[in-house]
């Protein structure tokens, strides 16, 4: 039997005085106020750099309301807004941050700040895209895309997509697609709605990046709720018959993905080469955890175990590469955001998007049928007998239903 391309990476707790200053940001996490709350300061954050800040242009597609001053109306026929935001990150940053302030302003020495946004009507989006990626030298003319998952605001959201990009090393150019999370824990069911409402929006971005002239490969990394989103614009664009993106599809990343095992399934079959996608796992993720009692306990994709033998056998019928996340210490208490935070982690999702193109895959491709969930992943009404339930409550009747007593009196 196939065995699935695995690795586990262990993540070190960081030093003493990182932990320590781990702690204070805990403590002080309600001075960045509700929009950065997911956000930790770092060592980089307490004192100034030499150097100067690496500013980044991020080309963005929202499905987000407008901001205020947008003066471009309401969302194109697409569903989407667009924007080029200046993003800016401070020197001397350790890798696997994004530094904020905790006390006091902004110091674009310091911290990572937004220091500019643009909006911008679809067709100069197109244009100022394609002229990002013409003035690049030839190798550097990658697109990478970032997705965000649940509970996730704008600000974080454009500041995660470039400290990744830095700390992976990438060199090209860089869009971010945002869609409207409610940004409050309790509302994971409207964010669900809403990232499923935004899938055409996604769909059509990375097809039109797909055609823009001169452009590389087009790499994804989804976080999250957003590896859903993901999967299903890439599904939607495979149905439509434009699934490579123009020969263009490059790496999926897919880190801690909040995405039903069966529902990927049906998702992955239709992806021409699964092998290009890569899942980046962690068995102890806590929010996953979660995220699997809220779905009646069905098996979230990114919790999957490799050491488990019936996870193992669903992991080798999917045709894709699968990476193994282990959490030390506790500075991410959750476990749900240690593809970003570990620089070990980070390198090597560089190292995968920074690899040239494979032409013939090592891996085999989905089969057209997949074989049938162990017993304990099926949806409760399948498995037999009903675990925990008493012997009256197994029985299903056979007996007629009763008229209606309008049908009963004719």
């Amino acid at each position: 039997m196939f065995q699935p391309s695995t690795l586990t990476v262990a993540v070190f707790p960081r030093s003493v005085r990182l932990l320590a200053t781990g702690a204070m940001a805990l403590a002080l996490g309600g001075c960045l106020g509700p929009s950065l709350s997911g956000i930790t300061g770092s060592v980089a954050s307490l004192g100034a750099s030499s150097g100067a800040p690496q500013v980044v242009n991020v080309y963005v597609a929202s499905t987000r309301p407008a901001f205020q001053g947008d003066r471009l109306g309401a969302p194109s026929a697409e569903r989407g807004r667009f924007y080029r935001q200046v993003v800016s990150m401070p020197p001397g940053r350790a890798a696997g941050t994004i530094p904020r302030p905790q006390i006091g302003g902004e110091n674009p020495r310091r911290h990572a700040v937004l220091t500019g946004r643009t909006a911008l009507p679809q067709a100069a989006f197109r244009e100022q895209v394609a002229e990002a990626v013409a003035s690049q030298p030839a190798d550097r003319r990658d697109v990478l895309v970032y997705v965000h998952g649940f509970n996730t605001d704008y600000d974080e959201a454009a500041f995660r997509l470039v400290q990744v990009a830095a700390d992976a090393g990438f060199r090209g150019t860089h869009v971010l697609f945002t869609w409207p999370s409610y940004r409050r824990v309790l509302a994971y069911s409207g964010d669900r709605e809403v990232a499923t409402a935004s899938r055409d929006a996604l769909e059509k971005l990375l097809t039109d990046l797909g055609r823009t002239p001169g452009v590389g490969r087009i790499h994804v990394i989804a976080h999250s709720m957003g590896a859903f989103l993901t999967m299903e614009g890439l599904r939607q664009a495979a149905i439509a018959g434009r699934g490579e993106l123009d020969g263009r599809l490059g790496e999926v990343i897919l880190a801690a993905p909040d995405l039903d095992v069966e529902v990927f399934r049906q998702q992955v079959a239709r992806v021409s080469r699964p092998s290009r996608i890569s899942l980046f796992v962690q068995a102890d993720d806590r929010a996953l955890a979660a995220s699997s009692t809220v779905a009646w306990d069905r098996q979230r994709l990114g919790s999957l175990d490799v050491r488990n033998a019936q996870h193992r056998e669903i992991i080798s019928t999917l045709g894709v590469r699968v990476f193994t996340m282990q959490s030390g210490g506790w500075t991410d208490l959750v476990r749900h955001g240690t593809f970003a935070e570990a620089p070990e982690i980070v390198r090597l999702i560089g190292g995968k998007i920074g690899q040239p193109p494979v032409i013939e895959d090592s891996l085999p491709g989905a089969p057209a049928e997949a074989p049938a969930l162990p017993a304990e992943l099926r949806p409760p009404h399948e498995q037999s007998p009903m675990a925990g339930q008493p012997e009256s409550a197994r029985a299903v009747t056979s007996e007629a239903l009763p008229q209606p007593a309008a049908a009963a009196s004719e």
